[in-house]
């Protein structure tokens, strides 16, 4: 071993001060730069898609949550039988803020210039919007003529659209 090791102090040896000093810094660097892509960028990515994974458990949760309230109230009023498809305005609004409130989502509606039921629904997830308009139309058969949807930084939507029986 230490006939392997005696020619690199050699070479050490014949390297002035300067070159020392220089060689000295340039392992550092190397050492730092070896640091960095091996235990710190692998450390943020860690804790970056643990927040993706955060986010997805919340929006299953939700859904979940969603599906079993709807079961809930499903049980509690007796199997509900698909409104007509012809249904006034009234009983889409009321079919609307029954699957709203069964799915837990803060909605307000409005008349419509075209015939159909207004809505908006700020800050909400995207698994509770959807999973609410899916049980409008399987529980209710109320359409979804329309929606325009903003995702805000915090991974929340504002959800606008119309609705018809």
């Amino acid at each position: 071993m230490n006939r392997m090791i005696q020619p690199i102090g050699l070479w050490w040896d014949g390297r002035s001060a300067r070159e020392q000093r220089m060689l000295g810094v340039m392992a550092l660097l190397i050492a730092a730069v070896l640091i960095w892509l091996l235990a710190v960028r692998p450390a943020f990515a860690w804790r970056a898609a643990a927040a993706e994974r955060r986010v997805e458990a919340t929006a299953s949760l939700t859904r979940i949550e969603a599906g079993l309230s709807g079961r809930a109230s499903q049980e509690a009023a007796g199997a509900r039988a698909a409104m007509p498809p012809s249904m006034n305005l009234a009983e889409v609004e009321q079919a609307a803020r029954a699957a709203a409130e069964a799915a837990g989502l803060s909605v307000t509606f409005s008349v419509d210039g075209d015939g159909g039921l207004a809505f908006d629904a700020p800050g909400v997830t995207s698994a509770a919007l959807f999973g609410w308009l899916a049980a409008l139309k399987a529980d209710y058969g109320v359409e979804t003529r329309a929606v325009t949807v903003i995702e805000k930084a915090d991974a929340t939507l504002d959800a606008a659209g119309v609705l018809g029986g």
